[in-house]
């Protein structure tokens, strides 16, 4: 059976849905519970860092993975500052490769605050947070770079142990692939990127039907 006819005959996990022009990040925090999902439209009242924060703020001290195409430095020093506080227990980014060329004196700094050992890069538009610990694994997909924009923003939040290793898996390959640090040659970055797919395996339990 092909991979998209799978899909096809897959049971659809029930979401929670909002538009949300006024809602807070904490609010949006306060829905997380287990084996749920949240999809939400906002107004870009709040950022990708305002949601972390206040999602750590309810399920506790966390392993933290972001995934974004670019990062401001007054969002990174919040990082920072939530790592500092004991909330983050350890942290971990991913860039697109241009970001080194883009904002060179960002990634210096971004360098110094987290050590290039918890950054790497890739050719990445994907935007994703992961958040774990010993009772919670989420996944927040969104439209969101860690900055904040006062515009139409979408996210997407779940907690599910098998969609949070499908990210993590990407994010593992990536540290083992790619050089530590930035790096800003796209040839290396497309190579490493072609053969982080080609190692990926399918872990979703239901692929086994093929």
């Amino acid at each position: 059976m092909k991979i998209l006819d799978i899909v096809k005959e897959l049971p659809q996990k029930k979401a929670s849905l909002a538009y949300m022009p006024n809602t807070t990040a904490s609010e949006v925090a306060r829905l997380i519970k287990k084996d749920i999902r949240i999809i939400g439209l906002t107004r870009g009242q709040f950022s990708l860092i305002d949601l972390i924060y206040s999602i750590l703020q309810n399920i506790g001290s966390s392993d933290v993975i972001c995934a974004t195409w670019s990062a401001g430095i007054k969002d990174a020093n919040t990082v920072k500052w939530i790592i500092d506080s004991n909330l983050i227990k350890s942290f971990l980014l991913v860039t697109d490769h241009s970001y080194v060329t883009r904002q060179s004196k960002y990634a210096l700094q971004l360098t110094e605050l987290f050590g290039k050992e918890n950054i790497r890069t890739s050719e990445l538009h994907a935007k994703f947070c992961l958040i774990a610990n010993d009772n919670y694994k989420i996944i927040i997909r969104t439209s969101m770079n860690l900055n904040a924009n006062r515009t139409c923003e979408s996210f997407e939040i779940d907690e599910s142990t098998e969609i949070y290793n499908f990210y993590k898996d990407f994010i593992t390959q990536t540290f083992g692939e790619m050089p530590v640090g930035f790096t800003p040659d796209s040839l290396i970055v497309n190579r490493s990127l072609d053969r982080i797919f080609n190692n990926l395996k399918n872990q979703f339990d239901w692929l086994s039907n093929e």
